[in-house]
């Protein structure tokens, strides 16, 4: 049996997932080689804009949910949709190094629900790609930016 060609990421959504990155590398980028307060200022934007992009990625799963009417019956799908934006807010308001740490663990592990959600044709089989390279650099420069408050 022939293996199945894999569906390309649609260029649209790869280019401005690519473009989405751009604001946590620069920022994360600032950290190191800015001043002081630069630094700081880079370090809380590099927070926030993890924590919008959290809240963006649940919104994905609550728009898949909004034609789903067996699954708007369930609570677990909407409780998991609603949650990223509940935790990226709640880590606005921690001190940075703990900000940062838990942005890049609820990163990956919207990941990870997001690859059931391909897995399960929910989501389609591109999304899964493209979620692994974005996922990929929002970690590392949310990781970056909390290096740089450590050395």
């Amino acid at each position: 049996m022939a293996k199945a060609k894999k569906q390309a990421i649609p260029r649209t959504a790869l280019i401005l997932g690519l473009a989405g990155l751009i604001p946590f590398v620069v920022t994360a980028i600032a950290t190191f080689v800015a001043g002081e307060q630069t630094s700081l200022k880079a370090t809380q934007a590099l927070g926030a804009y993890g924590a919008v992009i959290l809240s963006f990625l649940g919104g994905v799963k609550w728009g898949v949910l909004v034609n789903d009417k067996p699954g708007l019956k369930l609570w677990k799908p909407i409780v998991l949709s609603v949650i990223p934006s509940i935790i990226g807010w709640f880590s606005l308001l921690l001190p940075t190094m703990a900000m940062l740490s838990v942005l890049s663990a609820a990163m990956v592990y919207q990941y990870f629900l997001d690859t059931e959600s391909v897995k399960s044709k929910k989501l389609p089989e591109w999304y899964g790609r493209l979620r692994l390279i974005l996922t990929t650099g929002a970690v590392l420069s949310l990781l970056l930016g909390l290096i740089s408050l450590i050395v």
